[in-house]
């Protein structure tokens, strides 16, 4: 039973219009039968606190504090207090109103669940109750948390209130679809149309089951075409090619640009202008033909690719003027990127021709794929 001094009792009748004390040891107020130690029928006050200073420590006087400051802000709290004096039970509310951080630290080596500070995000609260535990152990508990952005232990973040997809995956996950359209698996498969490995995928990361249905995979990366195949370079990299075809499928690919006579200069080397170029669709062999009449002496003529190969050269084979031979060629060339390519020209030595691009038929340069 509780013992009070009557001077207190009758300031207690004097302030409230129902004040009990059972013989319990309980406390009603506005009730005329207390069921626990206080029993407050009717609104409960405590202290609220604004705060608008960046560094701010708790006291015993705090219950509800609001940061309303214009910069990041660090709140502490107050130190356990051991036997007399131990406040076990005590609550905090800390709400953020700034669109800054506050930072709740534990005094050390106190901790609020095991860590020695908490975040409270801008427009978030936090309520803490007291363990009345001291030293390092968990001096604080967290009732309610509105704050932070926290990473979920596996694949989940929180955000305030919103819980969403986003979160490092740090242990083996299984994830599927309610209809098993889609599922990821532990061991990092991924499995499309299906959460059941078929036979022989046993080895295979990627797999896709669209039952009786063509057309399971779709790739668009710009080179796709009709009748192309997937295809693999050395890295493993895929793009789309053509299957191989034969160099006389009457699909030839003539040059682009305007021929000039590259063999004026009264010197000799490469790297002279044609004026011409060849646009290479895709990776593989293609099957060049080329003709052209020069009528010169003693010299070798010929017209190349930069780090592919010849298109066409002539030998000198005659010491008075003559046409070089043979006027007609054909080469086979790889090409292991698509692009446009240069067509140079170049010759031995200082002598200009007598005459360039004479006859019937005039120049021709044209190609075809016949291989990957």
């Amino acid at each position: 039973m509780i013992r009070i001094p009557a001077k207190f009792i009758l300031v207690l009748i004097s302030m409230c219009p129902v004040v009990v004390i059972a013989q319990a040891g309980n406390i009603g107020v506005n009730t005329a039968h207390p069921g626990s130690t206080m029993h407050v029928n009717g609104s409960l006050a405590a202290n609220y606190k604004a705060v608008n200073t960046s560094i701010y420590s708790l006291t015993g006087e705090d219950f509800h504090v609001a940061y309303n400051g214009t910069t990041n802000a660090t709140f502490t709290l107050p130190p356990a207090v051991l036997g007399q004096g131990n406040f076990k039970g005590r609550i905090y509310r800390i709400k953020n109103n700034s669109n800054f951080t506050l930072t709740v630290n534990a005094a050390a080596p106190e901790t609020i669940n095991g860590s020695t500070s908490l975040v409270v995000d801008a427009n978030q609260s936090l309520q803490l109750i007291s363990t009345g535990l001291s030293g390092a152990d968990s001096t604080w508990e967290i009732l309610l948390s509105g704050s932070g952005n926290l990473t979920a232990g596996n694949g989940l973040t929180i955000t305030g209130s919103d819980v969403k997809l986003g979160g490092t995956l740090s242990q083996n996950t299984e994830i599927a679809t309610s209809t098993n359209n889609l599922s990821i698996t532990g061991t990092g498969k991924l499995l499309m149309g299906t959460n059941v490995v078929p036979a022989g995928g046993n080895t295979a990361k990627v797999i896709i089951d669209n039952g009786n249905t063509g057309g399971a995979i779709q790739i668009k990366d710009g080179t796709q075409q009709l009748g192309y195949v997937l295809t693999s370079n050395a890295d493993g990299l895929a793009t789309w090619s053509s299957t191989v075809t034969t160099a006389f499928a009457d699909n030839w690919t003539s040059y682009s640009g305007t021929l000039v006579n590259p063999f004026t200069a009264g010197v000799g080397g490469g790297g002279l202008s044609t004026g011409i170029q060849v646009t290479v669709p895709a990776r593989g062999w293609y099957f060049f033909r080329c003709g052209i009449s020069i009528n010169s002496d003693c010299n070798d003529y010929f017209f190349y690719i930069n780090g592919i190969g010849d298109v066409w050269r002539s030998y000198c084979g005659s010491a008075t003027v003559a046409y070089m031979f043979p006027r007609d060629q054909n080469r086979v060339l790889y090409f292991s990127t698509p692009g446009t390519y240069t067509v140079f020209a170049g010759k031995t030595n200082g002598v200009v021709p007598t005459s360039f691009n004479e006859g019937n038929p005039n120049f021709y340069l044209d190609f075809v794929k016949f291989q990957n």
